[in-house]
């Protein structure tokens, strides 16, 4: 397992850029004000499910056939090839 120390942590964090973090920060805070919030206020409907089941599915299977996702057997899970490590 791969270790940071807070220095580490720190200087990521600095490199980061402060003004797409403000502009989240805001976003949220203004949201709340005017009644928002990040959670869902009902239940998904059974048609939607549905709906949001297949599209996933089919983003899958499309990724599995173009080889961007791949089933690894020894840890027996789907890895996207783009953000697998060595």
């Amino acid at each position: 397992m791969r270790k940071l120390s807070l220095q580490d942590i720190q200087s990521r964090l600095s490199k980061s850029n402060p003004d797409v973090n403000l502009a989240v920060a805001k976003f949220r805070d203004m949201t709340i004000e005017q009644g928002w919030s990040l959670s869902r206020n009902r239940p998904r409907s059974a048609d939607e499910i549905k709906a949001l089941n297949y599209i996933a599915r089919i983003t899958i299977l499309k990724g599995i056939r173009s080889g961007t996702i791949a089933y690894d057997k020894e840890k027996r899970v789907l890895r996207i090839e783009k953000y697998a490590k060595g």
